[in-house]
């Protein structure tokens, strides 16, 4: 009897640590894409697969990379959503004032100049989403 005291316990936190880790992720920066607001090393907090995005909204993304593993991880700010309009700002792969197609996303880095983003990548399938910055941590 004293050991189901001890496993009712046990086994709860496990599904608790397990309901978590499929939710929020710890995701370390790389590059200097988003300087000033993350920089090299900072780790931020990220919900993972959203369901729906915002005009200001930082997300991770999962785009394909040549080493090991194969896909990559970034991290960049939404300026456009499914409906909207591309702004000028975003205008390169992507047309400004072109309409964003349903389930996709404009994004750019803070740090235009250091920046691999949709102008040069063009629309983001939200599929390719990880995960939704909620904060930095540390």
């Amino acid at each position: 009897m004293k050991v189901l005291v001890w496993l009712a316990p046990g086994a709860f936190g496990l599904m608790a640590l397990r309901w978590v880790r499929r939710r929020w992720a710890v995701i370390a920066v790389t590059g200097s894409s988003m300087t000033p607001t993350f920089h090299e090393g900072d780790r931020v907090l990220a919900r993972q697969r959203p369901k729906a995005f915002a005009v200001g909204d930082v997300v991770v993304l999962e785009t394909p990379g040549s080493g090991s593993p194969p896909v990559r991880r970034t991290v960049k700010r939404v300026v456009a959503v499914g409906g909207d309009t591309v702004p000028e700002e975003a205008a390169g792969l992507v047309a400004a004032g072109a309409v964003v197609p349903p389930r996709h996303l404009v994004v750019l880095g803070d740090n235009r100049t250091l920046s691999a983003d949709s102008r040069h990548q063009g629309y983001f399938p939200v599929d390719r989403v990880f995960g939704l910055v909620l904060r930095r941590l540390g």
